[in-house]
C-alpha cells in the first residue's frame, strides 16, 4: 500500500512541477499538458493494482466504471463540455481512495 501512495504521489506531482516551471519558460506547459496523459495512464494502472488488492471494494469498482464510461463517451464523441471534468475529478477521487485506505 505505501508503494501505491508512493507512486500516487509521484503521478501527481510531476505534472505539477513542471506547470510551475511554466513561470519561467510556456513551453514549460505544454510539457505539463502531455505528462497530464501519462498521469492518467499512471492512474488507471495504480487503480489496477489497487483493485488486485481490494477486490470485494465497491469504491475501486465505481472508479473503473466512471473511467470505462468515460471512454466511451470519448468514443461516441460525446461533446458536452461537463466530461472534461471527470478525469481531475477521477484523479481526486483515486487519490482519496487510496490515502484513506488503512
Amino acid at each position: 500500500m505505501k508503494a501505491l501512495k508512493a507512486l500516487n504521489t509521484i503521478a501527481l506531482a510531476i505534472p505539477i512541477s513542471i506547470a510551475l516551471l511554466g513561470v519561467f519558460d510556456e513551453n514549460f506547459l505544454l510539457i505539463a499538458l502531455v505528462l497530464t496523459m501519462v498521469t492518467g495512464f499512471m492512474q488507471v494502472v495504480i487503480g489496477l493494482l489497487f483493485w488486485l488488492e481490494y477486490r470485494n471494494n465497491h469504491y475501486i469498482q465505481l472508479y473503473f466504471f466512471v473511467v470505462a464510461a468515460f471512454f466511451v463517451m470519448l468514443l461516441l464523441e460525446a461533446t458536452n463540455d461537463w466530461l472534461w471534468c471527470l478525469p481531475p475529478i477521477l484523479c481526486v477521487y483515486l487519490s482519496i481512495l487510496i490515502y484513506t485506505k488503512k
